[in-house]
């Protein structure tokens, strides 16, 4: 059979060198293309998602900047306080407390003056701790901020202006040091701990109900006193006399144990003598053998909060590692008091 020389030939030219049609070649670079692109945009994609896994910010801090100003005006008409916190020159953490005075672009904040501050503090990097009323009553909100001094301004004899940068973000966070001050008498009109016992806890409602006409004995005898020797929000510390090992362990004054504590504190405000119970933990003891004196150091645990009014049983509320707010408050506004009379 003869063979069409021409139509081979046609045939040949057709596949060309590789042996494939033009159009085959055409397609298949096409598609590889595409594949190129598909695989180009898919490490686009991984890229752009490890940046933000990387730079992610956390679900706990507030960058909008309508946001921040709004937590600040709140703190600014709720007077909050404000817990500023550094390094000193002797490398200690110090914590002082602030109010916030007005906000700008910056943060003004007063201070009680305590012959301490000065220009040194420009530059100063410091980080701030408060708190705000959340919607729902009697709840609060806690941020953490960390901010640079960048000014420090006097304000007559007793305060100073500290001027901070305003914070590129807040942290919503619950972690914090309290302040705490030891206060003089005048400022508290009793202090009593006693064993956490149906028998305590029965005595420590009478000494509610009754407005502090009633008050327990001290563990330590009837010649024996108790003295407030400083309080936080979290905690406070008690100096109790006439206390030996022998009579702490019959009391089980031991760490770890829970005792009640039972105080008379001054309001600051209109409201006289206002009585607290709590249920405290033993954090540290000293018994000074010497002198029969004994240092107890206690963290709030729970606060007698009133009575259910269908039940009538007490109410105790848990004291979380916020501490009482009450106490926080109370301890704030003897700080300032105390500066204000001139005294640290």
């Amino acid at each position: 059979m003869a063979v069409d020389q021409e139509f081979l030939y046609k045939t040949l030219r057709g596949f060309g060198d590789t042996g494939l049609p033009q159009q085959t070649i055409n397609m298949l670079i096409v598609v590889a293309f595409c594949i190129a692109a598909i695989v180009a945009a898919v490490l686009w994609y991984n890229n752009k998602e490890l940046k933000k896994k990387l730079n992610a910010v956390p679900t706990s801090w507030i960058t909008d900047k309508n946001q921040l100003d709004k937590i600040f005006e709140t703190a600014l008409v709720y007077r909050s306080k404000i817990d500023l916190s550094f390094y000193a020159k002797s490398e200690k953490r110090r914590t002082i407390a602030c109010a916030i005075e007005d906000i700008t672009d910056s943060l003004l904040l007063e201070i009680p003056a305590n012959g301490k501050i000065g220009k040194s503090w420009i530059g100063r990097e410091v980080s701030g701790f408060f708190h705000v009323p959340a919607k729902q009553s009697g709840m609060v909100i806690f941020y953490n901020f960390t901010s640079t001094i960048s000014e420090v301004k006097t304000k007559g004899s007793q305060y100073y202006n500290l001027i901070v940068e305003m914070p590129t973000y807040l942290e919503q966070t619950q972690k914090r040091e309290f302040l705490r001050v030891s206060p003089p008498s005048r400022h508290y009109d009793y202090a009593n701990i006693i064993p956490d016992t149906k028998q305590g806890i029965n005595a420590g409602l009478k000494f509610i109900a009754t407005n502090g006409e009633y008050t327990p004995g001290h563990i330590g005898g009837k010649d024996s006193n108790i003295f407030l020797s400083d309080i936080s929000g979290g905690g406070l510390s008690l100096e109790l006399t006439h206390m030996t090992t022998k009579r702490a362990s019959q009391f089980k004054l031991n760490k770890g144990n829970n005792f009640l504590v039972l105080l008379s504190l001054v309001d600051f405000g209109n409201r006289g003598i206002v009585r607290h119970l709590f249920v405290t933990k033993i954090r540290r003891i000293f018994i000074d053998p010497t002198q029969g004196r004994a240092q107890i150091g206690l963290s709030f645990e729970s606060q007698f909060m009133g009575f259910d009014e269908d039940t009538k049983k007490p109410k105790w509320e848990r004291v979380s590692q916020n501490g009482s707010p009450e106490m926080d408050d109370w301890t704030y506004n003897l700080y300032l008091e105390l500066y204000r009379e001139g005294n640290e």
